[in-house]
């Protein structure tokens, strides 16, 4: 007996740590994440099966939500191959950081990387992450080359991308509005290391990321990214850090009392046009029509309550305002 009970808790135990595959990069569409630091600093550098997590000492600084759309003939001119774009919006803020994608078949690339201060194209060659799903222990790395624009220069890159699944184990964060997260995870790991030549002088990028995937549904709960930046001759020597944790996803949210009680969408179902009804103090900011795969087809940067869908084909689309407390969408069936 003692036996089969060491067995069934053994076994038990083994299964509280098993990881699963990451089947896509991406997070769930509309997904939204705090803006976090850390006292004491994160220790992320460990790897390996089995591991637990423990970040509860964040601190919420602002927050950003993901959202996604096809290329722009713009942007298929500056970044070729791009199948599927990636904006990240910090609420309150004008800028906007992108990834800019290609994915054939199984393989996952990125074409190009836009912040505030410097975007990389991978025009070149392209950065190849992996053929997804990964699994724990699958690894892939990549040569990649292309040009930069700075604030400080502009030029040429080349380097290498490896991207590793190296570790598994549970997760736990504090609550930073929306309840402690205690789960299972796999976490992705993304190393790239550039060199950047500007005429005769030359400066490094080296940047690692890290992807905590929860086991579940697939969608990451945490993120960071460490970017130390040297560029002697412009006298730049910076380390970047920045951290996310997962606030919400409305397709993954079964209710939101705040959406049902101050947003409506009337009449629903649609016919041409969606007429808000948001009883709020605070004014939206804008509105965004997106399918159900989180692309962005209509984007109206007015403050105004009506949409004109009648281009749109029947089926099933989000609503998505953006106000200065934050982002709210809801559901519409297109006739």
């Amino acid at each position: 007996m003692k036996k089969k009970l060491l067995f069934l808790s053994t076994f038990v135990t083994l299964l509280g740590y098993a990881q699963a595959p990451i089947n896509n990069f991406f997070s769930i569409p509309l997904s939204s994440y705090a803006i976090v630091e850390s006292t004491p600093a994160l220790d992320q550098t460990v790897a390996g099966p089995g591991i637990t997590w423990n970040f509860t000492n964040l601190t919420a600084l602002g927050t950003n939500t993901d959202s996604y759309a096809a290329p722009s003939a713009a942007d298929l001119g500056t970044y070729p191959g791009t199948t599927e774009v990636l904006t990240v919006t910090t609420t309150g803020l004008p800028e906007q950081n992108n990834i800019f994608a290609k994915k054939v078949g199984t393989a996952f690339s990125f074409t190009g990387l836009s912040a505030s201060g410097i975007t990389l194209n991978y025009a070149t060659n392209n950065a190849l992450l992996g053929n997804f799903p990964m699994t724990y222990t699958n690894s892939n790395s990549d040569s990649v080359a292309g040009n930069f624009t700075s604030d400080a220069a502009s030029g040429t890159f080349t380097g290498t991308i490896t991207t590793t699944v190296d570790a598994h184990g549970t997760l736990n964060m504090n609550d930073l509005g929306q309840g402690a997260y205690s789960g299972n995870v796999t976490r992705l790991k993304v190393v790239q290391n550039l060199n950047l030549s500007v005429f005769i002088f030359n400066g490094t990028v080296d940047q690692t990321s890290y992807y905590y995937y929860d086991n579940m549904n697939g969608n990451v709960v945490f993120r960071s990214n460490t970017a130390v930046i040297v560029f002697t001759f412009a006298g730049v020597n910076d380390t970047i850090t920045l951290m996310e944790s997962f606030l919400t996803n409305p397709l993954s949210t079964t209710k939101n009392d705040l959406v049902q009680n101050t947003f409506q969408v009337i009449p629903n179902p649609v016919t041409d046009v969606v007429n808000i009804h948001y009883n709020a103090p605070n004014t939206i900011q804008s509105i965004q029509i997106s399918d159900m795969n989180g692309r962005i087809i209509i984007r109206n940067n007015e403050a105004s309550k009506s949409v004109d869908v009648s281009a749109l084909q029947s089926g099933l689309y989000m609503v998505t305002i953006q106000t200065s407390s934050g982002v709210l969408t809801k559901k519409f069936l297109k006739k």
